[in-house]
């Protein structure tokens, strides 16, 4: 092909390549792209032509960017450009005109813009300045040009503000607007900025803006007219009003990050309910940020390296925008992170190739630029923090590698700490740290380790510095310090005498020496080899010398422990070989080595047996192979090794193996004699006890030489990468070779088939799966060795041995492990000789030896076999691979590491690698930056590379923030100029910037010097009003960091200088707008800093009122913008303890109100004007309402008018469009209602507006969906205070009227329940406070009118109230609301318990969710919230109603195993003295007594005080002696940790829960009732009686509890009250007492015991409580018996006493004697007490027919009780408490029907009776015939029947009655009667309905026949005969013919197995 032809084809572009640009496929499009670059950019090159349509390739080129995905923008740009610039433009020119081109690049920057691609942009700013100059357009210059702005934006006077959005944003950086503003605002915030303006309008405008920007919310900025970006444009211009542009923004920035805090509260949110299509747009905040941002990076980028005035303003500027994306929580721009990235390196850059030497110099050079750095270093770590949180798809890699400027900057970590710290946990909370930063720290803990022994006095012992090799040696060759190798050195040598007891230190040891000898510096290696030398060379003299060379230990031990004067292994001793062999390794190094050997090797020869066996078999490893082929060359080494392995003595064994090394010598001789010292070997193994020569062709046979050595690849000629397949020939053979008996040839046909397979690499490893496969070789091989003689098995060893080569290069555990073994060396060399004939077999068997001795030093795989020692100096027998790669020591890794390093974290910068170490090491040897000096980095011996240099110095000092603030401040003191002031100052503020809230203490001191010197005094011209300014600036940035001693040096100057200049010059009226926002600022700052303020400071009420008389002077001349200023500082100050006279108050009131009302307005304009005076009056209304002064000149109605007037106000900004003004003004309506108190009727009845009054007004707001969420809540609240002023049925009606309850049910559905919302929030939303607000509105209601509950009940508003509850609980710092929320539920559910209890039923009872759902709120209230009672006070309420509901209490309870502790901490917590009277206290006494009754009768699984038993909490022993010192009002004080039984501490102790319970109720008792002061004429409250009802309902139902208060000795202490109050002589007797004061009088005596003995009834009615000491029984006694006169006064007490007698008698046998016997000084028993009350309860008129009184049966249990001791038997006998019979038992049938006494109050004497007639002074015969007439007027079974037959039995018992009962005949006709009685379904004659069920009373009656009649003859003929007697019989035949008939029925039958036992008895003495 010509010349001509190819060139022809190279420059053309054809429209069919061009028209691939725009394929669909990428890989085409791409494709095409690099042909027409490569062409077309050649051609332009070459300067040649090239065949091209230009139009059609412009248009192609830019369809591309139509092409999804985009891809190399860049790249199509570049060649768009070089076509316009070519001179194939002409052609576009003519075709294309220019709009159509300029908008087509207006639409490719749209697209290019949001691939945040730099080079693009600057690409399409060059093409759109292209434009004009190839269509020949004149194009006006604009002013002030400069590149910053050309590199930003096109010319601003082409494009319309629309254009340049549309240029600069895409679609998505646009949101609706959060709100929108009126036309009005609209217009005004038009007029506020115009870019055409000249620089004095613009600069006026921009301070204006400063000052009205607060009107307007944030948002308005980034909607049309745009305010935002206009700002920034102007910032971009780069004149002279970029300084105020950046104070504007900044300001806005601010605002901005409140307004983001505010829209994130959920108070702060509102409902727009327009659709979003609707709505206006607004510029994204994270998207005007990032626009920002760029043009700050810009601006940034040119002053970087240099000071200008404007620099900290931009700093100030990107700072607070990263604060607003922190407030936002939205991802910083990664094209900013880029750009700051970019500018950070840009720095560093400078600061690492910083040259010179003097540090003064340098510290001037790099401060600015190292400010900016530590600035940036700063602002990128905060940006990459905000993304790692609000950026969940950021890669921890990408965090990592944004960080590697910061990080490696270390003179910036050093000298900020806090980064560091800061820096390092945000990244590990990211991931685990990678591979390079852990070894980066480890370098580091090496330097610091290495430093630190170097400079320390008192070293590290040895032992530690051996340990901490592995650090250390990352850094030894790199310090280069031979003082450290010594002191290393030194330290192995130390450590001699322990390797032998720490086996870890010596591996240590030996890995030290290991790196010391391969260290890669050679003065430094052959440092160490030259100490060794010496130590060595003493342990070996010694040796001969026989000395001792260790102290404690011999010669000998050093020997056998491997210590040759430093501890020596096998890795070593190769070391020493290979040294030895080194070329480049200094001659004396090599020399050493080699001597160093012949001293082993001699010393080993001068071992006995058994230690020359031991150091023979350590050494072999090394001579085999390494020393024997050093020796090769080295004839010294040789003999010694020749000599030492001759087997002419000893175990000759032992020397097998290095003979056979031999064979592979290249001396032919040599080889020859080790092949007959091997025979001999084989014949002394074989003839242990005849050695005999053997035949001289033998001994001088040549094994060695195999020639030329075999092809590695022929042992494995199949290479392949498919995977084996012939598994199952290889099974098949396998399964052939394990057949016994085997046939020799068909063994060698498989072995060889198997041969063959097995050179396939994998088949190898197929065929060693199985541990036959080798055993099956060495048995192939045994059985050839013993059959060596035959043809046929030597034919086996050839294709064996193959097998096994493969085997051994394929397994290298199996070649070890054959290498190991004497038994294989013997089997080869056998085989060696009887094979001799067979070259082959021969060479096979040299290959295995070779195999086996050098396993050590070789790796095989499939294609090579790689040696890592040079053995060429034997014959090797096979083709190898040499790899010297050194061994991975320490020191070598090290080097590696920081290679690595820089490469990877520093970008291949060998300076700034190098400079980090050097700083590393520095700060390691100097601890802290402030002591870095190069003297004492130059002192210490390590390399000269990583000693400080002076511009490492200067880096640290200008890294030192403080320091150079100082340096600042110093030349500032100094300065006498002008504008050198203004410089240092904008300095200053740099150092501010980065400082912030971190200034030191002594900068802080001379910065208020520096502004106290030029702040005192008003400026006096021009040139000082600059200073001013830019000092006033200043101090305005110390108050926004809160610097303190600026702040309190401007407070005492204001307060001891009235001539201040910032007083004078705010009474200026002529002050210029820019000056007076500066001093209006600082005043703000300075009165807005949270810092107590000193009690003396006067200068606040002086300043507020003349600066609010200059106010309003301000305002007459109509200086509206000089108010504005002054309110800001007026507002501050109204906040201040003003101290202001009530008429004052009242003046300054009415003239902000007045101030406020003139220039009130419907639109946001002039909203700021409106907060500061509602601040100020609200304010001092508040001051103004508490208390009148004695002083006071104001009247009553002087001050109802201004609460009238300001309650106007108010209600007049309630509709105010701004919505910081309603909210603040509703908060301060409901603040001043509930101010007013009782007068709030006053306040308000003026009222005649809003419409509706102001409680509807209130409702409506609420209710308002669009308002503001803390207006609605405040609205609610005030609708709720305000609801007792309003008629109930009026409040209803107006509910009604609104719809209230299905707007709360609606609310609930958007219940938001935490106080932050996220950003996109839309729709309607409800806080907890707002539905909170509803409920308290049902609460009031339902308090006010219970009978509306219902309706509220039936309402679904109701039921949705549960499954609020049942919402999962917010996270921990947002659950208060939501807690404070469900408290209000729970305290609504409770409020209708009372009339509505079916209801909460049928639906929260019945809930288990819900009810679970409690108990987390329970469980969170007491363990998450500082104030647990402001919830638990409402659930509890709710508790005890759950508690009345069985279905409820069986949920609740039955988690016991899950909650039991939350119900323990709740009786804890609500049983401190701290809560003593509270509601909570009361409402949880309830809910522990109603607890504990319900124990009572409790199944085990819901008796909670039975798990309180078992409940065991920790407590401290000290707490336990004393738990109610200095306890808090918290859980973590209160209550103990909860601890298991098992878990007991040192210093603790484990007690019950109840019984910590009880102490605190007794705590509480003690308090309540006071041992000394106690006083019962005092009424007792609802605390004594709760306390007194939990106490006693505790003590029944747990014995822990009982003894617990025993322990307290709580029983002596009621004891004692009472004891007291009976001895108290002011009150004396009952009767005398009540006659004297009268019976109304008496009741709190009466209330006060009835407290104590029913906490005692309760308490003794316990089995556990018995009173078993006699001391205490009798003082209870004593004390019933004095206490009885009050009983005649209050019959519920006598009741209560009765009991407690029946209780405390119940259990103890000493309270019943001490009751039956008359104590001293008494003169009746308290039994006889009993007695009369039966008496008399029985007897009394007034006791109804029905019930007996409540006494009755009480005083009758005590009687029976006592019946148990002798002395109470004794005392009823002698009062003949059975005569009461006669009249309540009469004989007579008439009688009985005419007495008057109820049946329950018989049988309850007839009970008492019968236990008494058990004793013998009861069971005398009397009113027989009253207990007979009873029995036969009474129905059968009934219980009075039962008792008097049980009484008969008794009599019946004792023998002095038995004539008299068998003699009455009434009797005997009454027992046949009984014993007649028909039982039902037993025989034919039971089946009537008067049959009994029972044999109860038969078997009482056969009793009674047995015990009379069956011990005396007699008797027996007596009852034989009567008629009874055949009853006898015939009942027993029944009993018989049912029991054997029906055995299930005579079972079931009550008393039917007694009654048949008595009759058996009966019948057998009467057959007798």
């Amino acid at each position: 092909m010509t010349m001509a032809s190819r060139q022809t084809m190279c420059l053309e572009l054809r429209e069919s390549q061009l028209a691939k640009l725009t394929n669909s496929f990428e890989e085409i499009r791409m494709r095409a792209l690099e042909q027409v670059e490569t062409r077309f950019i050649r051609c332009l090159l070459l300067d040649e032509k090239i065949s091209v349509k230009p139009v059609f390739m412009l248009k192609q080129l830019i369809r591309w960017f139509g092409c999804k995905p985009l891809l190399a923008a860049d790249r199509v740009l570049a060649i768009l450009l070089e076509l316009l610039r070519s001179e194939y433009a002409e052609e576009v020119v003519k075709k294309i005109p220019h709009e159509r081109l300029s908008a087509e690049l207006d639409k490719i920057k749209k697209i290019v813009r949001s691939l945040e691609s730099r080079r693009a942009m600057e690409l399409l700013d060059d093409l759109q300045q292209l434009l004009p100059d190839i269509y020949d357009i004149h194009v006006p210059p604009t002013p002030s040009p400069s590149s910053i702005s050309q590199t930003v934006s096109t010319s601003e006077t082409e494009c319309s503000l629309k254009d340049q959005l549309e240029s600069i944003f895409q679609p998505e950086d646009f949101e609706p607007a959060w709100t929108e503003p009126c036309k009005e605002d609209e217009l005004t915030m038009k007029t506020m900025i115009d870019m055409e303006d000249s620089e004095a309008e613009m600069n006026e405008k921009l301070i204006n803006l400063t000052i009205k920007m607060g009107d307007y919310p944030s948002e308005y900025f980034l909607q049309a007219p745009h305010i935002f970006f206009k700002l920034v444009k102007i910032q971009q211009r780069a004149d002279a009003n970029q300084l105020n542009a950046n104070r504007v923004l900044i300001k806005y920035l601010l605002q901005m990050q409140s307004s983001i805090e505010v829209r994130r509260a959920t108070l702060g949110y509102s409902c727009n309910t327009d659709p979003p299509a609707t709505r206006r747009k607004q510029l994204r905040v994270d998207s005007a940020l990032g626009f920002l941002l760029s043009s700050c990076t810009i601006l940034l980028e040119p002053v970087l390296l240099q000071f200008t005035k404007q620099n900290w303003l931009i700093l100030e500027l990107i700072t607070e925008a990263v604060r607003t994306y922190g407030a936002l929580r939205a991802p910083v721009s990664y094209l900013f992170i880029e750009r700051l990235s970019g500018l950070i390196k840009k720095v560093q850059k400078l600061c690492h190739s910083a040259a010179g030497k003097d540090v003064a110099q340098l510290v001037d050079m790099l401060a600015v630029p190292r400010l900016h750095s530590l600035i940036c270093n700063g602002l990128l770590h905060d940006s990459i923090a905000l993304n790692i949180v609000n950026d969940k798809s950021m890669i921890a890699n990408q965090a990592r590698l944004h960080l590697l400027p910061v990080t490696m900057d270390i003179a910036y970590l050093m000298c900020m700490p806090d980064r560091d710290l800061a820096i390092n946990s945000q990244l590990c909370a990211v991931s685990a740290p990678t591979l390079l930063d852990k070894e980066l720290r480890r370098l580091h803990l090496g330097y610091s380790m290495l430093i630190t022994q170097l400079r320390a006095t008192n070293k590290t012992s040895a032992e530690n510095i051996v340990l901490a090799q592995c650090f250390i040696c990352l850094v030894l060759d790199q310090l280069g310090s031979k003082t450290f190798v010594k002191e290393l050195f030194d330290a192995v040598v130390r450590c001699n005498q322990l390797y032998g007891k720490n086996p870890k230190l010596r591996m240590h040891a030996e890995i030290l020496i290991g790196n010391l000898m391969n260290l890669p510096d050679p003065e430094l290696r052959g440092y160490f080899y030259n100490l060794m030398r010496h130590h060595c060379g003493l342990f070996f003299h010694a040796v001969a010398q026989k000395s001792v060379y260790l102290r404690g230990c011999t010669n000998m031990e050093l020997i056998r422990q491997r210590i040759f004067g430093l501890p020596l292994d096998t890795k070593l001793l190769r070391q020493f070989v290979l040294q030895s062999w080194q070329d480049d390794a200094p001659e004396e190094t090599r020399a050493w080595c080699l001597q160093y050997l012949d001293l082993l090797i001699n010393l080993t020869n001068t071992l006995k047996a058994d230690d020359f066996r031991g150091m023979y078999e350590f050494l072999q490893p090394v001579i085999i192979p390494l020393m024997i082929c050093r020796s090769v060359t080295c004839s010294s080494l040789h003999n010694k090794l020749w000599q030492m392995a001759c087997p002419d003595e000893g175990d000759v064994l032992l020397k097998l193996r290095t003979n056979v090394c031999y064979l592979f010598h290249p001396d032919t001789q040599i080889r020859i004699e080790a092949a007959t010292r091997i025979a001999y070997i084989l014949q002394y193994q074989d003839r242990r006890d005849k050695k005999q020569k053997m035949p001289k062709k033998r001994i001088s046979t040549d094994f060695g030489l195999v020639q030329p050595p075999r092809l590695y690849q022929s042992i494995f000629p199949t290479s392949t990468d498919e995977p084996f397949q012939g598994e199952r020939s290889l099974d098949a053979l396998m399964r052939l070779l394990e057949t016994k008996d085997l046939r020799p040839a068909i063994r060698k046909s498989t072995f060889t088939q198997l041969n063959v397979l097995l050179q396939n690499w994998k088949a190898c490893g197929y065929f060693l799966k199985t541990k036959m496969a080798l055993l099956m070789v060495m048995q192939s091989l045994h059985i050839a060795l013993e059959h060596i003689t035959s043809a046929e098995h030597v034919d086996n060893v050839l294709p064996a041995l193959g097998v096994l080569i493969k085997i051994q290069f394929y397994n290298k555990e199996f070649l070890q492990e054959s290498g190991r073994a004497n038994e294989m060396y013997l089997i080869m060399t056998e085989l060696l000789f009887e094979t001799t004939q067979y070259p082959e077999l021969r060479e096979n068997v040299l290959i295995c030896l070779f195999q086996m001795l050098c396993h050590e030093h070789m790796t095989a795989s499939e294609t090579k076999l790689v040696l890592n020692v040079d053995l060429s100096s034997l014959i090797i027998p096979i083709t190898y691979e040499l790899d010297l790669t050194e061994p991975p020591y320490a020191v070598r890794e090290g080097l590696e590491l920081e290679h690595m390093l820089q490469q990877a974290h520093f970008g291949q910068d060998a300076v700034w690698a190098a400079q980090y170490w050097r700083l590393k090491v520095a700060i390691s040897i100097c601890d802290t930056p402030e002591n870095i000096t190069l003297e004492a980095v130059q002192a210490l011996d390590i390399r000269e590379s990583l000693k400080l240099t002076a511009p490492d110095l200067a880096l640290i000092q200008t890294s030192q923030v403080g320091p150079q603030l100082r340096r600042q401040l110093t030349a500032a003191s100094n300065c006498s100029s002008h504008e050198e002031l203004k410089e240092i100052v904008a300095r200053i503020q740099t150092h501010l910037v980065l400082l912030r809230t971190a200034v030191p203490e002594d900068a802080g001191i001379s910065l208020w010097n520096l502004m106290h010197r030029y702040l005192r005094v008003a400026p006096a011209n021009a040139a000082d009003r600059e200073v001013y300014m830019s000092v006033s600036e200043l101090c305005l940035s110390c108050m926004r960091f809160c610097v303190p001693h600026v702040w309190n040096g401007l407070n005492q100057a204001l307060e001891l200088d009235p001539h201040h200049s910032f007083l004078l010059l705010l009474h200026d009226r002529t002050i210029g707008l820019d000056m007076l926002q500066a001093i209006c600022q600082i005043f703000v700052a300075l009165l807005g800093t949270q810092t107590k303020i000193p009690a003396n400071m006067s200068w606040h009420v002086k300043f507020f009122m003349q600066l609010s008389a200059v106010a309003r002077t301000h305002f007459e001349v109509r200086q509206l913008l000089h108010v504005r200023c002054l309110l800001t500082v007026l507002h501050h100050l109204s906040e201040r303890d003003l101290r202001l006279s009530e008429p004052q108050l009242m003046y300054y009131i009415r003239h902000f109100v007045q101030l406020s009302s003139d220039l009130m307005s419907p639109t946001q304009t002039g909203s700021q004007w409106q907060r500061d005076c509602l601040h100020i009056a609200c304010h001092l209304h508040t001051r103004c309402m508490p208390t009148v002064t004695p002083t006071t000149v104001a009247t009553a109605n002087d001050k109802g008018h201004i609460a009238n007037k300001i309650i106007a106000y108010l209600v007049g900004l309630c509709g105010h469009s701004d919505g910081q003004v309603r909210s603040l003004a509703w908060v301060s309506m409901a603040n001043a209602i509930s101010n007013s108190g009782p007068s709030v009727n006053k306040v308000l009845a003026p009222m005649d507006h809003p419409p509706g009054g102001l409680i509807e007004c209130c409702l409506s707001t609420m209710l308002h969906v669009e308002e503001i969420m803390l207006v609605k809540e405040m609205a609610g609240r005030l609708f709720v205070m305000l609801m007792p002023q309003k008629d109930t049925e009026e409040i209803i009606e107006i509910l009604r009227r609104h719809d209230f309850l299905e707007e709360a049910y609606f609310a609930l559905g958007s219940l938001h329940d935490t106080p932050l919302l996220q950003m996109d929030t839309h729709g309607e939303q409800s806080s907890c406070g707002l539905i909170g607000c509803y409920i308290a509105i049902c609460s009031l209601l339902v308090t006010h009118k219970p009978s509306w509950c219902a309706q509220l009940c039936g309402h679904r508003f109701m039921n949705c109230l549960s499954d609020v509850i049942k919402t999962s609980l917010p996270s921990k710092p947002y659950m208060e609301d939501f807690l404070e929320l469900c408290a209000a539920i729970s305290e609504l559910y409770a409020l209708c318990y009372s009339t509505n209890f079916e209801f909460l039923q049928r639906s929260i009872c019945r809930d288990s969710a819900l009810l679970q759902s409690f108990l987390t709120l329970l469980n969170t209230a007491i363990k998450d919230t500082k104030e647990p009672q402001r919830y638990l006070t409402r659930f509890i309420k709710l508790f005890l109603v759950f508690c009345k509901d069985t279905n409820a209490y069986e949920f609740l309870f039955g988690q016991l195993n899950t909650h039991t502790n939350v119900f323990i901490e709740i009786f804890l917590y609500a049983t401190n003295l701290k809560q003593m009277g509270t509601p909570m206290q009361r409402h949880t006494l309830s809910a522990l007594t109603m607890v504990c009754l319900k124990a009572q009768n409790a199944p085990e699984n819901l008796n909670f005080v039975k798990k309180m038993d078992n409940f065991n909490l920790m407590i401290s022993i000290n707490a336990k002696e004393d738990m109610g010192k200095n306890e808090e009002n918290n859980m973590n004080a209160l209550n103990s940790q909860q601890k298991p039984m098992s878990s007991r501490a040192d210093g603790s102790n484990v007690a019950s829960s109840v019984a910590i319970l009880v102490q605190k109720l007794y705590r509480l008792f003690d308090h309540y009732f006071p041992a000394k002061t106690f006083n019962f004429l005092q009424p007792p409250g609802t605390g004594h009686v709760q306390i007194g009802e939990a106490l006693g309902a505790l003590l029944k139902v747990s014995p822990s509890a009982i003894k617990a208060a025993q322990k307290l000795k709580l029983l002596d202490r009621v004891l004692g009250l009472l004891d007291t109050f009976v001895s108290d002589v002011d009150i004396g007797n009952a009767s005398t007492y009540v006659k004297r004061v009268g019976a109304h009088k008496s009741r709190d005596i009466l209330n006060n015991l009835l407290v104590l003995l029913n906490m005692l009834v309760r308490w003794h009615s316990s089995p556990q409580s018995a009173i078993n000491d006699a001391a205490v029984a009798a003082t209870f006694v004593r004390l019933q018996i004095r206490i009885w006169p009050w009983l005649s006064h209050s019959a519920h007490l006598k009741c209560l006493c009765v009991q407690l007698a029946m209780f405390l008698t119940e259990h103890s046998l000493e309270m019943c004697r001490h009751s039956s016997v008359v104590l001293s000084g008494q003169s009746t028993s308290l039994l006889q007490l009993m007695v009369r009350v039966a008496d008399y309860e029985t007897t009394r008129k007034e006791t109804p027919n029905t019930v007996p009184h409540q006494c009755l049966v009480p005083a009758l249990r005590v009687m029976i009780n006592c019946c148990a001791c002798g002395e109470a038997r004794l005392s009823l006998s002698k009062m003949h408490v059975l005569d009461i019979f006669d009249t309540i038992l009469p004989a007579t049938v008439s009688a009985a029907h005419a007495s008057k006494v109820s049946p329950a109050a018989l049988i309850a004497w007839l009970g008492f009776w019968e236990v008494y007639s058990r004793y013998d002074v009861g069971s005398k015969i009397c009113h027989l015939h009253g207990l007979i007439t009873a029995i036969q007027r009474m129905p059968p079974l009934s219980q009075g029947r039962i008792l008097c037959l049980r009484i008969l039995r008794n009599m019946s018992f004792s023998q002095g009655n038995r004539l008299s009962l068998v003699g009455n005949a009434d009797f005997m006709s009454m027992l046949s009667a009984v014993v007649s009685q028909p039982v039902k379904d037993v025989g034919g004659d039971g089946d009537g309905d008067g049959s009994l069920e029972s044999y109860e009373e038969h078997s009482l009656v056969v009793l009674i026949l047995w015990k009379l009649y069956c011990f005396v003859a007699k008797y027996q003929a007596i009852l034989r005969g009567t008629k009874l007697m055949k009853k006898l019989s015939g009942l027993q035949e029944r009993l018989s013919v049912v029991k054997d008939e029906r055995p299930e029925l005579f079972q079931q039958l009550s008393h039917a197995p007694e009654l048949e036992e008595l009759l058996g008895k009966v019948i057998d003495c009467m057959e007798k």
